[in-house]
Parts: structure tokens; sequence; C-alpha cells
């Protein structure tokens, strides 16, 4: 086991006592401790339900509330998943509810069905496998990121608007039609596929995108360059754009292609554009690059290159192209490019490394300032460290320690690093491990809401006990303090609930003569914070 060196002894013994509990119980090491299992019913702030087999019941998770899929779970009920309620599903897991109005965050490992409608405050990031089976129509702010590893699908029609964003670095699937309006952001470092499209916020490809529909229709009022390519867009039949565009990949659209009234730049050397049809030009086009069109040009603005030493190359002969032109290099001998013979040198793909599991899921405790994370490791031979790393949006992480590979075997070790994040709010935390080859990959985030609870340290006694346990315990405000009992096989066999009050506050658990002698581990809940200490009966 891996401690951080300021962890005090009691403490460490009491980690050791808690790896103990975890590893004897596959059930326990999956679900957030103190969790619910297979429970219908409304979860407030600070509670937890966790799925582990097939079930059914209606669940409403109110902010601050957490629901786990374990592997083997399968949750087919209705999901009322409110704005800061939480939702994991872990890898083996299954989400196939349906759930209207969703606003939680949503961490996919597993797979996702159902029936899912978004509402604002939303945040979806999938690795696993995700179909969008309901229509997506939303008027809110959300974010919706598909990892490198990850599938999505979209069956049917997606309306994004508001402030939305999705982020792509895996295949991103959208079946049906596609309108998008102004302010949102469609960021592609993988595979994505679009039918009929109407886009109207920025569209930025790094990697591979396919138009495959009609219909395609790209078109904004936001700021320049709101239509980038780095990598190859290709265009089944016509396209139509009204927007700023910088395209320093591969544009291949296999129909006509209109430009109206903007901007549109083939910016280095290496960049082409490649029309199938006739090109419409009613904007200014600019640059280094290559155009090749395959039918008419009709020019009714201005094409040109960026100057003298720095032409544009147009497959067409001098004085074929009317409007206004300047800097052309008429080449009728240009080779047409397609995604067989063009390699693009401003690529910024990502890649999936489909890797053994050597992780657990990540668990978090919070308490007195400090974030306690424990994970297990597998099959680490080839294990270099692990990087703790923590992010205050969900979205960019920054490291905030890290441990050394324990062990030069397989053999499963239990880590365990403890962190002051020195902010009051919510915090994200995940775990990279990083093997002697330079691979890495991550846990699944957890989320942790810091601020102190517990100002005064808890007190549990008599231990050893018989009968009964008093647990006293100074709150720095007032709220329900829940106490949980559990035996070394981590089942839950007692627990009591009561509100507590500001200052110092005393808890029974009483009615224990009929357990067995034996180890046993009492959790203490207030607010969103959690501790625990070991017991012997």
């Amino acid at each position: 086991m891996k401690l951080d060196s300021r962890t005090p002894a009691n403490i460490r013994w009491l980690l050791v006592i808690l790896w103990v509990v975890l590893s004897t119980s596959s059930l326990i090491a999956q679900c957030p401790g103190g969790s619910t299992l297979n429970t219908a019913g409304t979860y407030n702030n600070g509670t937890n339900i966790c799925i582990t087999t097939a079930f059914s019941g209606n669940i409403s998770l109110n902010n601050g509330a957490t629901l786990t899929i374990t592997s083997g779970g399968n949750y087919t009920g209705t999901l009322d998943a409110k704005k800061g309620s939480i939702v994991n599903v872990q890898k083996g897991g299954t989400l196939a509810a349906t759930a209207n109005n969703f606003a939680a965050t949503l961490t996919n490992l597993g797979t996702v069905g159902g029936n899912i409608t978004v509402d604002d405050g939303a945040a979806i990031t999938n690795t696993g496998t995700f179909n969008w089976n309901a229509s997506w129509n939303q008027n809110n702010t959300i974010v919706v990121t598909n990892n490198a590893c990850g599938t999505m699908t979209f069956a049917q029609n997606t309306n994004v608007k508001a402030s939305a964003q999705i982020i792509n670095n895996g295949v991103l699937t959208f079946s049906s039609g596609v309108t998008t309006d102004n302010g949102t952001t469609i960021n592609n470092r993988g595979t994505i596929t679009f039918n009929d499209v109407n886009i109207s916020g920025s569209f930025i490809n790094q990697s591979k995108a396919i138009f495959k529909g009609n219909n395609n229709t790209i078109n904004s009022s936001q700021v320049a360059d709101s239509l980038v390519n780095t990598g190859t867009i290709t265009v089944s039949n016509s396209l139509t754009t009204s927007i700023s565009t910088r395209n320093e990949g591969l544009l291949w659209v296999g129909g006509s292609y209109t430009i109206n009234g903007q901007a549109f730049k083939i910016n280095n050397s290496n960049a082409y554009v490649r029309v199938g049809g006739a090109l419409s030009n009613n904007g200014q086009i600019s640059g280094n690059g290559s155009l090749y069109i395959g039918g008419s040009i009709v020019n009714n603005q201005s094409i040109s290159g960026n100057g003298p030493a720095a032409q544009l190359t147009v497959n067409k002969s001098s004085g074929s192209i009317g409007g206004t032109t300047f800097a052309i290099n008429y080449n009728t001998g240009l080779a047409s490019k397609d995604t067989t013979n063009y390699t693009p040198t401003m690529s910024n793909a990502a890649s999936c490394a489909v890797l053994a599991d050597k992780m657990s899921a990540l668990q978090a405790v919070y308490n007195n300032g400090r974030v306690q994370l424990n994970w297990f490791a597998y099959a680490q031979a080839n294990a270099r460290s692990f990087t703790i790393e923590y992010s205050l949006d969900g979205l960019s992480f920054t490291p905030a320690g890290e441990l050394t590979g324990a062990a030069s075997n397989d053999a499963t070790t239990p880590y365990t690093y403890v962190y002051s994040p020195g902010v009051t709010g919510t915090v994200y935390y995940r775990i990279r491990e990083t093997d002697f080859n330079g691979n890495y990959y991550y846990t699944n985030v957890v989320v942790v809401r810091t601020g102190n609870t517990f100002t005064v340290g808890t007190e549990v006694f008599p231990n050893p006990f018989k009968d009964l346990l008093q647990i006293s315990m100074q709150l720095e405000k007032a709220g329900v303090i829940q106490v949980a009992l559990y035996d070394a096989s981590g089942r839950q066999v007692k627990k009591v609930q009561q509100q507590g009050l500001l200052g110092r506050n005393t808890i029974v658990m009483s009615n224990l003569t009929t357990l067995l002698p034996g180890v046993y581990l009492v959790q203490v809940k207030a607010d969103n914070h959690t501790l625990f200490d070991k017991l012997i009966k």
C-alpha cells in the first residue's frame, strides 16, 4: 500500500483495515462506501445508490446524490437526475433507463442506451459505448465529451442550441439530421460522421469528418475561422458554407460547392480543396495551397494567392476564372487528391490504445480539508508511475502528485494518496498510470465536494464494543448524520440516522449483542463528508 508521507500512524492503520474490508468484498470495492444497493426511491445530497444486478425501479437523484452502476449491473428503470447529481457507469455496467430532462454529470465506462433527453447543466463523458436513442433536442448549456476509446451514436435528429459543446476524440456518428445554433462548438479529434447537417456554430476538425447527407449547410455569424479543418473532410454530395473558413488539410466535396460572403483560406502549401462539381464563389478565396475544381467556376467575388511568392494553385487554364483574381498559379496538370493519396500535415488526431484492465474504479473520501483517493492496480509489472490529476471544471486536468509503481510483478496492489486541495467547492479527480514504454491510461473520474464539516475529531467508543456504540462529533453546521456499521465481509449490519445540530453531537447505535465477534468498520457521514474507523467486538 502506498500512503502519503503526511498520513498519521492511526490513519495509516485505519486504511489497512479499510483495504482488508474492500479486498474481501468485490461489491464494496465497486460501490461507494455506505451505498444503498438496488433500491428505488429519492436520493438527496451526499447519498449513494449502487446498482449491482438487473434492476428496473424508479430512481430520483437530487443535487449531490450519486448513482453508480457496477460491472454486471443493468439499470432499466425511470431515472430523474437533477442538476448537480452524478451518474457513474463502470466498465461492464449498463444504463438503459428512460430519463427525461437529464441534468446530471454522467461518466460512462460501460454501455449507455435507453431513452435519455438532456437538460441545462448536463455533462456527459463517454469512454465506452453510448447510444442516444431518443430525439436529442435541447435549448440549454451542456457538454458532451466522447473520449478516444469511446463510441457514441445519435440515432435520431439532433438539435444543439445555446452554448453547448460536443468534443469528440473517438467515434461519433449522427445517423440522422444535425442542427446547431450560433454559440455551439463541435471539436473533432477522432472520426465524426454526419447525415444532413445545418451547422451554425463553430466546427473544428482535427482528424476525420464525413458528411454523407444530401443537404449540407454550414453557416455562422461568429468570429473568424469558425470552420477549421486540419485533417480531412469528405462531403459525399453538395455543400454550402456561409462561414469564415480556414482549411489546412483536405476538403473534398463530391458535388457542387457554394461559398457565400465570408473569407475562405487555403492556408498552407499542403492544403487542398477538391470539388467534384461546380464552384460558386460569393466570398474571398485566398491562400497558397491547391484548388481543384471538376466543373466550372463562377467567381462573383475574388480568388487569389497570398502573393507572388505564395500563389494559389488552380487546375484551370489562364483566363478561365472570372471576377477578381491575383497571384494564381494556373496548372491544368494538377493531380486530384482524395483520402487515399493525401496525408494531412497539421492533423491532431487522438489515439485509442485498448489495454488490459490494470486499475480498479477510483474511490474518494473527503474529511477535514483532505481528500483520500483509493484504488487497486492490477498486472503492474510494467507500471512506472501513477499521476494524481485534479480539475475544477471536469475538462482540464492538472497533476496534483505522483506515486512510483510499487511492484515488479503482476500482483494486485492497493494504493492510497492523500491530498489537500486548498479550495472549497467541486473538484474532479482521476489517476493516470504510465508504463515504462510511455503508454498511459486513466481511471474513472470521481467528484469531491470540499469544505469542512467535521471541525473537531470524531470519537467512536467503546472499542472493543458489546451491545452499543457512541459516536461523538463536532459539526460546523447543522445537518443529517448517518452512521453505518459493516462486518469484515463488507455487509452492512446496522445503520442509524439523526439530525445533527451545530456543535457537539452524540449518536447511539444500540442492540448490537447478536453480532458475532470480529473486526468491524464504522462509517460516519455528515453533509458530503465521510470518515471511517476500525472496531472490534
